[in-house]
């Protein structure tokens, strides 16, 4: 009985050791739906420049699954690189993760519609695959602690994006 107590003793002052270590954000758990923290990940640009999630930590960031060959990704880059300009200043950046496409197809469609927001490459699929974004586009908007907002499939109008922005920006 005594050696009973002992452990449990010895456990609950472990558990207590947990929960005053544990950082602030780690309350939320890592996931990919709404009210989840984003899963960190790191992909090349164009310019082969390796670019991070935590690159952008403390703004607000669209994550933007595309593709060239989607028709509503194409509509949608426009009202995208306008947001972008338009709240870049306010710490809203748009990152751009193309799917399984070469760089070769992406960097002429990118110049061509004048995106400025950085642009990633999934070339292999992982990300898409991780982020369950079964549909092209998807959008997740996370913000500056890291946590998923919102969770958005299929093109995503100028108007519903500054309804999504407007209580995650100054």
């Amino acid at each position: 009985m005594r050696h009973r107590k002992s452990l449990v003793g010895a456990l609950l002052f472990l558990a207590a050791i947990l929960v005053a270590c544990s950082g602030p954000g780690e309350a939320v758990p890592q996931g990919v739906n709404e009210g989840s923290r984003a899963r960190g990940f790191s992909l090349h640009d164009l310019h082969g420049d390796e670019v991070s999630l935590s690159d952008y930590e403390g703004q607000v960031v669209l994550v933007n699954f595309w593709a060239t060959w989607c028709g509503p990704c194409q509509a949608e880059v426009p009202d995208l690189e306008a947001a972008y300009r338009a709240h870049r200043d306010e710490g809203f950046v748009v990152l751009g993760v193309n799917i399984e496409e070469p760089p070769e197809t992406v960097r002429p469609f990118v110049d061509e519609l004048g995106v400025t927001y950085p642009v990633v490459l999934d070339t292999e699929g992982t990300l898409v695959e991780a982020y369950r974004a079964r549909g092209l586009p998807t959008s997740f908007i996370v913000d500056p602690d890291g946590v998923i907002q919102v969770r958005h499939v299929g093109y995503l109008s100028a108007a519903q994006l500054e309804q999504y922005l407007q209580p995650l920006l100054p």
